[in-house]
Formats: C-alpha cells, structure tokens, sequence
C-alpha cells in the first residue's frame, strides 16, 4: 500500500509539474537519449525519464532505475507503474525532444533536504544509505509543437548516483525553479 501511496504522488507532481508549459523562445531538443546514455550522467537520466512518459518508451523508463525496482514496485501496486504514469501524461501537440538546461546539487545550501532525500531513496529502494552519492534536481526542457508553434515547458527530476550510475527518484514541482 505504502508503495502505492508513493506512485501516485509521483504522477500527482509529475501532472502538476507538467501543468506548467509556457511559449517562449526555445532553441530546441538534443538528440533522443540512448539506453546507453543513461546512467552515465544524472542529466541523461533525467531527461531519459521524461523522454519515456512523453514518447512511449517503456524500455528508456526501466533504464531509469535500479534493476528489478520497477518490477517490484509493479506487484506489491498491483499495477503497471509505467502504464499509470502513461495515463497521467496528457498533453496536445507533436512532442519533440527534450534538452538538459541546469542542475542544482540536492543540498541544504541550495534549500534542499539532503538528509530527507537519502532516507527517502533507502527506505523507497532499499539502496544502503551509505552508498548513495551525489543527488541532484535535473531541469529538463520538453518541447512540443502546438498549433504550429514550437513551445517547450521544464520538468525537475530528482536523480542520484550509486555506484557509479544515476538513477530517478521522483519529479518535483517548481520549487525546484533555477
């Protein structure tokens, strides 16, 4: 139940966070993230795991996370976590790409609970407290055409490095705004 409880707060803030897209002069996306690309850097992470929801590739959205972890959270939910995702990602327009903007170290200097986030992906992913590396808050632009206009919108990604690798943890909602 409790993991349950922990999916649909994730698409809840994935929504909200998503509610914001705004028109603005963008310059575009990057070239599409690759499965081999994902844990190389927290910024290809993040922007693998908005590319998943956005253009339907379950695949890319499995690489965001430790392996079996997305299985497991599939049967104690009782659900597929990707599909519910899915289904909460609704949007109008052409989706074209995504493209890394900044990132800001998931720090108490830059306002943020360090120490909360690391109980939080050990107690969500069983992943040794100890061995949690750097966290950080990824602003990935999406962007889409709509009515003939290229428009774009920024997504927050919490991501975090273990062993080597980076891994998703959860959206977040502008607060993390940069």
């Amino acid at each position: 139940m409790r993991k349950l409880s922990i999916v649909l707060i994730t698409v809840f803030v994935f929504v909200f966070v998503f509610a914001g897209c705004g028109k603005k002069e963008v310059s575009g996306p990057e070239a599409p993230v690759t499965a081999e690309q994902v844990h190389t850097d927290g910024q290809y992470a993040a922007r693998a795991y908005v590319e998943s929801l956005l253009n339907g590739d379950k695949t890319l959205f499995l690489e965001c996370y430790p392996d079996g972890f997305i299985d497991e959270l599939n049967a104690s939910a009782g659900v597929d976590v990707y599909e519910e995702y899915r289904k909460a990602v609704k949007y109008s327009g052409e989706f074209l790409g995504t493209s890394f903007v900044d990132y800001k170290d998931f720090i108490q200097q830059n306002g943020f609970d360090d120490q909360y986030m690391r109980s939080r992906i050990n107690s969500v992913m069983a992943i040794p407290y100890e061995e949690i590396g750097i966290i950080r808050v990824e602003k990935i632009s999406a962007y889409f055409v709509y009515d003939g206009e290229q428009v774009n919108t920024n997504f927050f990604v919490v991501v975090f490095e273990y062993q080597g690798s980076w891994y998703v943890i959860e959206s977040i909602s502008g607060k993390g705004e940069f």
